[in-house]
């Protein structure tokens, strides 16, 4: 079984290749991504909330951005990592991120480091020294999902929702 990374832009809509070392059996993730807008509407009186396809959105409005991913290889994925930036102009979403069978951690430091929310911090220069804060989820930069495993021919789903800025 071969361990893999993957990683991903918010902002683009594409297959992405996992690697692995192996010519004969490995594993071999694509990933798409799709964004949708939450809308409210109402219907015979009640007022509700859904998610549409979108590629614009205005201030004040949710996003929810799905990645599903497949494994079209022949071999299981071991300790998948998806990274994920979130997009610029858009504020992260608190215990939105979603992903069955993994583990999310966040960036504050442009992926650079990732940590568990309450763990998360970043530094900052005052007064000529460096001071460590405790990250928000306004200063996230980016989301990493370790998936435990993806046997071979099988998919999944990850998610997180952002309000833009």
């Amino acid at each position: 079984m071969k361990r893999a990374l993957v990683t991903r832009s918010a902002v683009i809509v594409a297959g992405l290749v996992m690697m692995a070392t192996s010519a004969w059996a490995q594993p071999k993730i694509s990933i798409s991504i799709a964004a949708a807008k939450e809308i409210t509407v109402i219907k015979n009186g009640v007022k509700s909330t859904k998610l549409v396809p979108t590629q614009a959105a205005a201030p004040g409005e949710v996003l929810q951005y799905t990645l599903t991913y497949v494994n079209k290889g022949n071999e299981p994925a071991v300790d998948a990592i998806v990274d994920n930036p979130i997009p610029k102009g858009v504020t992260y979403i608190a215990n939105s991120a979603t992903g069955a069978g993994s583990e999310i951690t966040f960036s504050a430091d442009n992926g650079k480091t990732y940590a568990q929310p309450v763990k998360l911090t970043y530094e900052v220069s005052k007064g000529g020294k460096m001071v460590k804060r405790s990250a928000t989820p306004d200063d996230y930069t980016h989301i990493r999902w370790t998936i435990k495993e993806v046997p071979a021919g099988s998919s999944g789903n990850l998610s997180f929702m952002v309000r833009v800025k």
